[in-house]
C-alpha cells in the first residue's frame, strides 16, 4: 500500500490529526521500522490531550517518541513559524537517530489546496502542488498518502479505531489555506479532483522542459537573451538557488534583469534583497551571488616558501623565474591593487587600472587579484587573467577558482 522499503529507519512526523494517525496505522500494519516525533506549540487548549494521546498510542504499539514543547510563545507569521520550528526539530532527531527517511502525511486534499494557493500568489515555483519525494534540510523526504483525500484518512482511522484529534482551526477561515479549503476544495467532486490534478501534471510537465532547456545556459548572456520572459524568470530562479539563497522571483525581478542585459554598459551591479546579492552584468557574462565587499589583503614571504589562502596559490619553494620572482627580489609582498599602481612592460610603463581593463577583467576580481611587489616597492609581476583558465598540478602561481568566473 505505502510502498515503502522494509529495510530503511523511518522517522514518522505526527500531530495526532487523522492525516498522520492514518499513516501511522498504516505503518504499523504493513511492519515497517519507525519512530514518530511530535511538535507542541501549545497553541490550543488541546495540545497537551493530544500530546498524551500519542504518547498512549505509541506506548501501545512500543514506539519510541520524541516530543518538542515550544515553551515561547508565537504570535506572528504563525504557519511559516511552526513550519520552520519542526523542521528544524525533525532534523535534530533525524540525524541523532540516524534514519533514512522523514515521512510526512500530506494528502490529495493538501496537494489541491497548494496548488490553488501557489495559483493565487502568482509567484515562480519549481513544483506546482506538493511533490512525493523531496529534500528538506538535508533530510530524505516521503509524503506516501498523496494518492488519498483527506476523508479517506478519516474514515480508515475510523474503521481501524485508531484514535486522532480534529484541530478546529482547520475549519475556521482565519488563513487562506483554511479559505481554499472550506470554500473550493470541499465542494469538489471526483471529477474535478481529477481534471485539477491532470492540471497539475500538465503544468509540471512543462516547468520540467522548462528547466531542462535552461539547465544548459550557462552565464553567456546572448545565449540568455534568447530566453523569453517565463523561462528568464526559471533561469533567474536557477542561479539564485545556486547560491544556496531561495528567494521568490517576481515579474520586476525579470524586467530589471533584462534591462541589465540590453545595456550597453560593461560592468553592472545590480542589489537585490535588501542589498544581500547582487545580479552582475560584466562584459558578456551574468551571474548572481553575495553581496561582499572585500577591501583588499597584502602578505608579506620573507624568503622563498608557500602560501596558500583563499585568494590565491603560490608556491615560490623552488624556481619562480617563471613569476619573475629572484632571490634578490626578497623579502616579497603579495597584495592587491592600489591606485595609482604601474607595471614596467619591457620597455614602457602601464597603468594596472588600465591592464585589467584592457584584459576585460570583471570588476569583483579587481578587487582580490594578486599582485607580486619586490622588497624596493616595484611591481615585478602581475598574473594575467584569462577567462578560461584552469590550473595544472606543476602551476606554481594561480588565482582560487572561486573568484573566477565559472
Amino acid at each position: 500500500m505505502l510502498n515503502l522499503d522494509k529495510n530503511k529507519k523511518y522517522l514518522l512526523a505526527c500531530s495526532y490529526g487523522p492525516d498522520s494517525m492514518a499513516l501511522f496505522g498504516m505503518l504499523l500494519n504493513e511492519n515497517i521500522n519507525f519512530e514518530v516525533a511530535n511538535v507542541n506549540y501549545h497553541l490550543r487548549k488541546e495540545s497537551d490531550d493530544e500530546e498524551n494521546g500519542l504518547r498512549s498510542f505509541c506506548k501501545l504499539h512500543n514506539k519510541t517518541i520524541y516530543v518538542k514543547n515550544v515553551t515561547h510563545k508565537i504570535t506572528h507569521n504563525i504557519e511559516a513559524r511552526c513550519r520552520e520550528i519542526r523542521y528544524l526539530f525533525f532534523h535534530d532527531v533525524y540525524l541523532k537517530g540516524n534514519f533514512d527517511t522523514l515521512l510526512v502525511a500530506h494528502n490529495e486534499d493538501d496537494h489541491l489546496e497548494t496548488y490553488l494557493l501557489q495559483k493565487q500568489r502568482k509567484n515562480l515555483v519549481k513544483f506546482y502542488g506538493i511533490q512525493e519525494k523531496t529534500i528538506i534540510n538535508g533530510m530524505n523526504v516521503i509524503r506516501p498518502l498523496l494518492s488519498y483525500t483527506k476523508q479517506e484518512l478519516f474514515e480508515y482511522c475510523k474503521a481501524n479505531n485508531i484514535p486522532f484529534a480534529l484541530d478546529k482551526t482547520n475549519l475556521e477561515p482565519i488563513y487562506q489555506r483554511n479559505k481554499i479549503r472550506l470554500e473550493v476544495i470541499s465542494k469538489m467532486n471526483r471529477q474535478n479532483r481529477d481534471a485539477l490534478l491532470k492540471e497539475i501534471d500538465q503544468n509540471n510537465n512543462e516547468i520540467k522542459t522548462i528547466l531542462s532547456n535552461v539547465s544548459s545556459i550557462d552565464s553567456f548572456i546572448p545565449d540568455i537573451l534568447r530566453l523569453n520572459d517565463v523561462e528568464l524568470a526559471y533561469y533567474l530562479y536557477k542561479i539564485i538557488n545556486d547560491t544556496k539563497f531561495v528567494h521568490a522571483i517576481t515579474h520586476k525581478n525579470v524586467q530589471e534583469v533584462r534591462k541589465i542585459l540590453l545595456s550597453g554598459k560593461p560592468n553592472i551591479y545590480s542589489p537585490f534583497y535588501y542589498g544581500k546579492y547582487v545580479f552582475i552584468k560584466e562584459y558578456d557574462r551574468f551571474y548572481c551571488r553575495k553581496n561582499e565587499e572585500v577591501d583588499g589583503y597584502s602578505f608579506a614571504m620573507s624568503k622563498p616558501g608557500i602560501i596558500d589562502n583563499e585568494y590565491f596559490y603560490a608556491n615560490f619553494e623552488n624556481d619562480s623565474s617563471n613569476r619573475n620572482v629572484y632571490l634578490k627580489d626578497y623579502p616579497i609582498t603579495i597584495r592587491t591593487y592600489r591606485n595609482g599602481d604601474k607595471y614596467q612592460i619591457k620597455h614602457y610603463e602601464v597603468l594596472v587600472r588600465r591592464l585589467f581593463i584592457d584584459w576585460k577583467m570583471p570588476k569583483h576580481l579587481r578587487k582580490v587579484w594578486p599582485i607580486i611587489v619586490n622588497k624596493d616597492g616595484r611591481i615585478i609581476y602581475i598574473p594575467r587573467y584569462r577567462k578560461e583558465f584552469k590550473p595544472d598540478s606543476n602551476c606554481n602561481f594561480y588565482v582560487k577558482e572561486c573568484f573566477t568566473l565559472k
